[in-house]
């Protein structure tokens, strides 16, 4: 129900306007004065001001200049008995939505009414689908300014062919992104072909790009499209961009400037046309200045950079995405949980979130398959790095260990944590943890470590 505030000095016809808008069921309030007026609009919200022009004190014109300045949402309807072109040109200059002259009939304030309030319950569905839009990029749910800068940059690049480096750790959405930017772009009805390159060795990775041709390889019994190909028209998505190694990185390279491919075992080469998005959850820098990744390639898949922010910098978006999870998990919905406990909220926000959102569904989804109630009261949140490794010492006896046997069970834990993330992943670990593979291996000797332990972990 929208509200109405009349503002006349003539008892009768303020009475007489009270019942009208009353029977179209709009909400009343009225004013004997200007100044009245502007009290009523401070203690509530109105969508029109029906006023007088002649009063005694502020009159009609005053009064529309206000609520202009204060109230901009709000129309104003002016009503005289002096009605001539010039005060309607003035009323009109000064804001008013609608003038109306005295005598008036029911039916011309019931239409100027219905104009002004279609037009803002109109104004109001734009106003709620921007804001809509401005929270919810192809599924990417947000209200963090950092986020929403995010948006602002892929609706920017999408209509372009740039290539585009995602960068951000792991669980923050990049694939996510990706697709947005092509769901985005004038490629949308082509398709959207994703590859984590660092699931595939490299002759692997190089006929799952390139295709190959029957007889190429033993096993090959029938010719297949890359992805590249595939990707024509569309896009292709390369993750863990660092993954792949330099000979490959040539050959990529190659078909990025040429626009063609050439299968495994072919001698024909067929033209592509394919956006490239990229993502790594490393510091390519550093891939440059060891030479894992070659200059040449790093500069023509990094044109335009785009920078995901962790969970943790972004923690007004947890209740967000706690809402937007139950709401699409299937037990969640069969067990009708709608909501957390604040409390747990509360420590859910004083959690760091290495692992980001993929993180936050993990937990939750625990939590819901534990849940007995319809509010999740209590969630399994790790322990901080510090207790880990306090509980250690405790499980192994050792209360106060020595600098020496500190940094060694530091280390440790430390190298397995990276293990566990990378999931056993040499090249991964080793980045991240800034040494070459042979020192890496070398402390892992030391520690007792083996990466085939950690491949079904994280």
């Amino acid at each position: 129900m929208y509200n109405v505030l009349i503002v006349e000095d003539d008892d009768r016809l303020r009475e007489q306007l009270a019942r009208f808008y009353e029977q179209e069921g709009y909400g009343v309030t009225t004013a004997a004065c200007g100044e009245e007026g502007i009290a009523k609009l401070a203690e509530e919200r109105f969508a029109i001001v029906v006023s007088d022009v002649k009063m005694p004190g502020m009159d009609g014109f005053q009064l529309a200049r206000h609520v202009r300045e204060k109230h901009p949402d709000v129309d104003v309807i002016l009503i005289t008995a002096f009605g001539n072109i010039k005060q309607a040109v003035e009323a009109m200059k000064i804001g008013a939505s609608d003038y109306i002259t005295k005598p008036f009939q029911p039916e011309a304030i019931r239409l100027v009414s219905e104009k002004l309030i279609e037009r803002k319950r109109l104004l109001d569905e734009v106003r709620e689908l921007r804001v809509k839009v401005e929270h919810n990029l192809e599924n990417i749910l947000s209200k963090s300014p950092k986020m929403l800068k995010v948006f602002e940059l892929i609706r920017s690049l999408a209509e372009t062919d740039s290539g585009v480096m995602i960068t951000g750790e792991t669980g923050t959405g990049k694939e996510l992104v990706a697709r947005a930017i092509h769901n985005l772009s004038r490629r949308k009805a082509k398709q959207f072909v994703a590859i984590n390159c660092g699931a595939f060795p490299d002759t692997l990775l190089e006929s799952e790009l390139f295709g190959y041709e029957k007889g190429a390889f033993t096993g090959a019994v029938q010719s297949r499209a890359g992805k590249i190909e595939t990707a024509d028209g569309g896009t292709l998505f390369l993750d863990e961009i660092e993954t792949i190694s330099p000979p490959m990185q040539v050959k990529l390279l190659r078909v990025l400037q040429e626009r063609e491919v050439e299968r495994l075992g072919g001698n024909r080469k067929v033209k592509v046309d394919m956006r490239v998005v990229a993502a790594t959850n490393v510091d390519l820098t550093i891939c440059l200045a060891r030479g894992t990744l070659r200059e040449d390639f790093y500069y023509r898949i990094n044109i335009i950079p785009l920078q995901l922010p962790p969970l943790r910098d972004r923690l007004e978006d947890l209740p967000v995405l706690i809402n937007h999870i139950l709401n699409k998990h299937p037990v969640a919905q069969e067990k009708k949980i709608k909501q957390v406990k604040p409390q747990v909220i509360d420590q859910m926000l004083a959690y760091h979130w290495p692992g980001n959102i993929r993180e936050l569904e993990n937990i939750l989804e625990r939590a819901i398959v534990k849940c007995s109630g319809d509010i999740i009261e209590e969630v399994d949140l790790p322990a901080p790095p510090q207790r880990v490794v306090d509980h250690y010492y405790a499980l192994n006896g050792e209360e106060n260990p020595t600098l020496k046997e500190w940094l060694h069970r530091s280390e440790k834990e430390y190298l397995r944590s990276l293990l566990i993330k990378h999931k056993g992943g040499i090249s991964l670990t080793a980045v991240e943890a800034q040494v070459d593979n042979k020192t890496l291996y070398r402390k892992m000797r030391r520690h007792g470590l083996h990466k085939e332990s950690f491949k079904d972990l994280g």
